[in-house]
């Protein structure tokens, strides 16, 4: 499931994969591009951010989504 992808309103391109990871293809920042959690993810695209790219809010919304998920079925 993508959270957003390359377009007008975006910048970035983030994905789950099958591992239960996050990832940011074709990160602009880094090589690192697979975060574990949703909340690293956000961490990752407030930095895009803050280098002038574009994030949709929807984005951030959809992984806020997923950390209320994953704390949910914790243990």
């Amino acid at each position: 499931m993508s959270y957003c992808r390359f377009g007008d309103d975006s910048d970035v391109y983030v994905y789950a994969t099958f591992g239960d990871m996050y990832e940011c293809c074709a990160c602009r920042l880094s090589i690192n591009w697979g975060h574990k959690t949703a909340a690293d993810m956000i961490a990752h695209l407030e930095k895009h951010r803050v280098a002038g790219h574009l994030v949709p809010q929807y984005a951030i919304d959809k992984l806020r989504g997923d950390i209320d998920w994953e704390e949910a079925n914790d243990g």
